[in-house]
C-alpha cells in the first residue's frame, strides 16, 4: 500500500496481528535493506513469542522478509531461517544469564547492528553481549540467498569489544559503487561516544586486519590513523544508520542519545565535516503523557534505521523504522514505520571551469 506524503507515525510493523504469526509479537530493531531479489530484509533484536518482553520463546537475532520502503507500507512475507512461517534465530545459542553462573555459553544475547547488501550478498554486523551492555566481542554474518540462510565469515570476521577504545561496538555501513569501498560508521554500545569511521573493500569485508581507520594526526584527517570520533566532543550516539541515497547524497544519524531523539546528518560523503553540519531532529523523544506519534512524538524511543526509498527536501520522504519499548510493563515493545522529512544540507560537488 502506498503511504500519503505525510510526517508521523504510518504503521506497526511488529506486533500482535502484524507478524505474531511468524512468533514475532514483541521485537525491537529492525534495520532494512533491499536484497538483491528487490525483497526487503529486515533484522530485529531480542523478540519473543509473547505479549510482552519475557513472555514465550526468546530469540535473537530474527530476519522477517517482505515488502515495503520509504513511500509504501511495509508488510512481511515470510521468516528467514530453515522455517518461512516462524522466525527462528539465525544461528544457534542458548541464551544464558549471571544466575546460572554463565554455565550455558556465556552468551546472554546477540543484537544485531546493521544490514548491508553488495553484490549477491547481504552481511549482517552483530554485537555479542553478555549481560545488558557488556559487550564481549562482534562479528559478521554473509547471506548469499537473500537473508534466508546466515553463515559466519569466521575467526578474522570476530571483532574485539574493546577495538578503538569501545568505539567500534555498534555499526552501520553502506557500499559506494562510485570508489568502491564498503564505508562503516560505528560507536560505542553503551550510549555514551561518538562516532568513528573505518572502511574497506567488499572482498575484505571478512577480514578485520583490512579494515581502515580514520584518524586525526599531525593537523589533519588521513586513513591509516588511530580511529578518531568524527563528531563533536559533546554528541553520544547509540543504534546508528548510514544510508547512501544517490551519488554525493548521504543520511548518517540514528539514535541521538545526547538530545533523546532521533538526529541525522545529510552529507555529501561519509568524510564530511561533522563539526560543521547540522543534526537534523525530526522525530523526538518524550514522557508517556506527551506521546503524539502524528507528530513524531514518541516515548522511549531507540533505533531510528533509515528505509530504502528515502529522499530529500519533501513532506513524508524519509522513511525510519523506529522502536519503542515501555520499560515498566515490557510492552509496547514493538518496532514502527515512521515517515518525515529532511533538508538536503549536503555541500554541493565543487564547479568544474
Amino acid at each position: 500500500m502506498r503511504l500519503p506524503l505525510l510526517d508521523g507515525k504510518a504503521a506497526d510493523i511488529t506486533g500482535p496481528g502484524r507478524t505474531d504469526r511468524f512468533g514475532v509479537t514483541c521485537a525491537d530493531l529492525g534495520a532494512s535493506v533491499l536484497a538483491p531479489d528487490g525483497k526487503l530484509v529486515s533484522v530485529f533484536g531480542d523478540t519473543f513469542s509473547g505479549r510482552r518482553v519475557g513472555q514465550g520463546d526468546w530469540r535473537s537475532p530474527v530476519v522477517l522478509i517482505g515488502t515495503g520502503d520509504a513511500d509504501h507500507e511495509i508488510v512481511y512475507e515470510r521468516a528467514g531461517g530453515p522455517d518461512p512461517g516462524y522466525a527462528r534465530q539465525l544461528w544457534h545459542y542458548v541464551h544464558d544469564d549471571a544466575a546460572s553462573g554463565w554455565r550455558r555459553g556465556g552468551i546472554s544475547t546477540v543484537i544485531p547492528s546493521d544490514l548491508l547488501c553488495v553484490g549477491d550478498s547481504l552481511y549482517l554486523h552483530a554485537i555479542v553481549n553478555r549481560g545488558f551492555g557488556n559487550v564481549v566481542w562482534t562479528e559478521i554474518w554473509r547471506s548469499d540467498d537473500c537473508g534466508v540462510t546466515w553463515q559466519h565469515l569466521g575467526e578474522r570476521a570476530r571483532f574485539p569489544a574493546d577495538l578503538h577504545d569501545g568505539h567500534a561496538q555498534c555499526w552501520s555501513w553502506d557500499h559506494d559503487p562510485d570508489d568502491g569501498w564498503v564505508y562503516v560508521a560505528a560507536t560505542g554500545f553503551q550510549r555514551d561516544k561518538g562516532l568513528i569511521l573505518m572502511r574497506v573493500r567488499p572482498r575484505h569485508i571478512g577480514d578485520r586486519t583490512r579494515y581502515q581507520h580514520w584518524g586525526h594526526a599531525d593537523g589533519r584527517w588521513m586513513w591509516g590513523e588511530r580511529a578518531t570520533p568524527i563528531t563533536p566532543a559533546e554528541e553520544r550516539w547509540g543504534e546508528l544508520s548510514l544510508r547512501r541515497l544517490a551519488p554525493g547524497k548521504w543520511i548518517l544519524g540514528g539514535f541521538f542519545a545526547s538530545r533523546y531523539a532521533l538526529g541525522y546528518r545529510v552529507i555529501d560523503s561519509p568524510l564530511a565535516d561533522m563539526h560543521t553540519t547540522e543534526v537534523q531532529t525530526p522525530v523526538l523523544g518524550c514522557a508517556w503523557p506527551d506521546e503524539h506519534h502524528r507528530r513524531c512524538r514518541v516515548a522511549q524511543l531507540y533505533g531510528g534505521y533509515v528505509l530504502p526509498g528515502s529522499r530529500l527536501d519533501r513532506t513524508g520522504g524519509v522513511g525510519l523504522v523506529v522502536s519503542q519499548w515501555h520499560t515498566d510493563t515490557g510492552w509496547p515493545y514493538r518496532a514502527m514505520q515512521f515517515k518525515t522529512h529532511l533538508k538536503d544540507t549536503a555541500k554541493p560537488p565543487p564547479s568544474v571551469l
